[in-house]
């Protein structure tokens, strides 16, 4: 082959995966768990379909659990937050909160969850910890 043959082949090539538009995020669904030694007193989740978010208390020790969920989409950065701070109960169901809106998050969008510990709302966090997921 040519060398003027292989510079056009290459220029095609080139052009061609520079007209291609990047494929939109795949949504990613997220828990993470906080950095306490086990068992974990905390864990935040994030669903994408529908964008939910929770927390869960998960230990008896005294400390209750705070999520955050931030993004930014055009140039402005987003943040929702949830505490459980209502005591501790045998039955792990009636530990858990979810953000009660509906949360428009645009898909393909990277969020942040993190989840902390901490003795009561508005106390020193302890024990964080966090992951991404995409919308």
């Amino acid at each position: 082959m040519s060398m003027g043959r292989v510079a056009a082949a290459a220029a095609i090539a080139v052009g061609t995966l520079l007209s291609m538009t990047p494929g939109a995020s795949a949504a990613r669904d997220v828990e993470v768990y906080s950095d306490d030694p086990d068992p974990k007193g905390g864990m935040a989740w994030f669903r994408a379909e529908g964008e939910h978010f929770g927390i869960c208390d998960r230990d008896y020790d005294s400390l209750g659990v705070r999520g955050r969920l931030t993004w930014t989409t055009g140039g402005v950065t987003h943040e929702r937050k949830l505490w459980h701070h209502t005591g501790h109960h045998q039955d792990p169901r009636l530990n858990c909160d979810k953000f009660p809106d509906d949360i428009e998050i645009p898909e393909g969008t990277k969020v942040y969850l993190q989840v902390c510990l901490q003795k009561e709302k508005g106390a020193e966090l302890k024990y964080c910890d966090t992951d991404t997921g995409v919308a």
